[in-house]
């Protein structure tokens, strides 16, 4: 293959690659205000609020460090049991805060359609549900 080929494919497979990006984008904008819903009723699916602190914990997180404990009519840690925590230690579901997730992805649309746009999506979003997100993100 000759350079100007090489040159006119890679040429062809960015503006392919930018044509679906820009299809994501617009889905993401078209879809926003569900995906916020959903966002938040997984945040208090999953948040604990801790009383000491009066701020939320994800309960879905674990770490390796964790002893496990069971009652005393239980029985101990089997094998099993033991690949299935290492493996769940490498599920993202386990290992991201999901507040954590939810703040980048949002800082990233902002970032990406600026200020106004974004300001204009979130517009989209009803105020009740706006207020619970803001509350799952303080701190951030």
């Amino acid at each position: 293959m000759s350079v100007q080929h090489l040159s006119l494919f890679s040429v062809s497979s960015i503006f392919n690659s930018l044509k679906m990006e820009m299809k994501i984008i617009v889905v993401v904008q078209d879809k926003f205000c569900g995906i916020i819903n959903i966002c938040v009723e997984g945040l208090h699916d999953i948040m604990t609020e801790d009383s000491e602190t009066g701020t939320y914990k994800d309960c879905m997180l674990m770490t390796a460090f964790e002893e496990p404990t069971w009652a005393e009519d239980e029985e101990p840690p089997t094998e099993q049991d033991k690949r299935k925590k290492l493996l769940a230690l490498r599920d993202p579901v386990h290992t991201v805060p999901l507040k954590q997730f939810v703040y980048e992805k949002l800082k990233a649309q902002q970032e990406l359609l600026g200020e106004p746009g974004f300001q204009a999506l979130m517009e989209t979003v009803d105020a009740e549900i706006v207020a619970q997100l803001q509350e799952f993100l303080q701190g951030f």
